[in-house]
């Protein structure tokens, strides 16, 4: 028979494999470095930055005087007029100022500034958003790998064990149903091995999109990760309060929020001096003339230069309720910004609890699960002496061998669920930023 500490030892292995460094190979805190460098969501999200830091400089230019130069050409006749001039050119230069708005390009100033704010805010939440999917697909390939060694265990075991029995058949010792029963063993431990290598490329698959890599880019993962045998070994939770403190505090969305309620609030005091008075400070300078038959061009555009300043004064009288509805739209949107701020605090409360609850419970299946690897392996020498003295079938023999290798299986998923219920918490903490 196949020595049955061989396979125990094997699984142990496995449970404590080191993933090789090797050239192209990517750690956890790479993988979030390329996610930032190279993720389609983020670089739309600088884009809507840019875009928020022209909004505040065009903003800005509310403050600032207009100029503008003109040249007008004209060419013109009067059917039944003789001897005159067709052409006539005018050239001036004129500027305006607002000296009074009642403050509403001011209040434009601080509300764009205020979403450039917002909107930077968001960028910082996206990330968050990218890297916790890096998180998720990265620790979904180290369970996945973990498993898939689990499975090439298996079938190199299995087909040892199948070699065994094909000598023990030909001696005579063991019956053609347990070599038939042995050589199944194997088909089905290949099958679960195709089954690993699927969910192996599935997962590296999803890795790679979201790090934007080619995908003819070949790369493995190192992961320290594996080397962690027991959740005692792992610093320990903090309290819910104290996570929830630290999350609401580093929650990028939520200052976001807090930002876009005061731009809405500066938004709708602009809608409101829609029927503010306005001063506006103009001065124009201009000359002319006119040719063809006229040849003074020089004295012309010496004496028909003119300058001139104006004092505008416009008051609002009756605008057919235009400000009001503006100032309706505007505080409306002011009510969106914070009916917003409450569900993502809400939002955020929900996933800290789920996040907690599973945190405390993977840690819990993993030290279960470490203690049902055990004892399957206690169970499997027991099965072997039973099997070696004729106790025991060998259909009931394989049974306690696959009870083992779904005990170890069990395990990995517990352990990589724990690491990244854990990681998921740091991130809402803020410590991966």
């Amino acid at each position: 028979m196949i020595n049955t500490k061989v396979l125990i030892n094997a699984f142990f292995a496995m449970a404590a494999f080191t993933t090789v460094f090797a050239e192209g190979t990517w750690t956890l805190e790479d993988c979030l470095k390329q996610a930032k460098k190279s993720s389609l969501k983020l670089e739309s999200a600088k884009l809507r930055e840019q875009s928020a830091d022209i909004s505040v400089k065009q903003a800005k230019t509310g403050n600032y005087p207009t100029v503008s130069a003109n040249i007008q050409n004209t060419l013109y006749d009067h059917p039944y007029v003789y001897n005159e001039d067709h052409y006539r050119l005018n050239l001036g230069i004129s500027g305006s100022y607002t000296l009074w708005d009642g403050g509403a390009t001011s209040l434009n100033v601080e509300s764009k500034t205020l979403t450039k704010e917002a909107t930077a805010l968001a960028t910082q939440q996206t990330e968050r958003s990218v890297q916790e999917s890096v998180l998720n697909a990265y620790m979904s390939l180290l369970a996945a790998s973990e498993n898939l060694r689990t499975a090439d265990a298996s079938v190199e075991l299995a087909q040892a064990e199948f070699e065994h029995y094909t000598k023990l058949y030909e001696a005579g010792s063991i019956t053609k149903k347990d070599l038939t029963q042995s050589q199944s063993n194997v088909l089905q431990k290949q099958t679960s091995q195709l089954t690993a290598q699927l969910s192996v490329s599935t997962a590296k698959t999803t890795l790679r999109q979201l790090l934007e890599l080619d995908d003819n880019v070949e790369f493995q993962i190192s992961a320290p990760e594996t080397n962690i045998e027991n959740p005692d070994s792992l610093e320990a939770l903090p309290t819910y309060e104290q996570l929830k403190a630290d999350a609401q505090n580093a929650h990028p969305g939520l200052k976001s929020d807090s930002v876009s309620i005061r731009a809405a609030q500066k938004n709708t005091q602009v809608a409101g001096k829609g029927s503010s008075i306005t001063v506006t400070l103009g001065a124009n300078s201009s000359t002319g003339l006119q040719a063809w038959q006229s040849k003074a061009y020089k004295d012309q555009l010496k004496y028909g230069w003119q300058n001139s300043i104006t004092l505008g004064i416009n008051i609002p009288i009756i605008d057919g309720g235009a400000t009001a509805s503006k100032v309706l739209q505007a505080q409306v949107s002011e009510t969106e910004s914070q009916v917003s701020l409450k569900e993502d605090l809400k939002t955020l409360e929900n996933n800290l609890e789920k996040l907690y609850l599973n945190a405390m419970s993977a840690d819990m299946q993993w030290k279960a699960a470490i203690l049902q690897v055990q004892a399957e392996s206690e169970a499997l020498v027991v099965a072997e002496e039973q099997r070696n003295a004729g106790a025991l079938t060998y259909t009931d023999f394989l049974t306690q061998k696959n009870n083992l290798e779904k005990a170890q299986i069990t395990l990995t998923n517990a352990k990589y669920t724990s690491l990244l219920s854990r990681k998921l918490l740091e991130l809402y903490q803020g410590k991966l930023d």
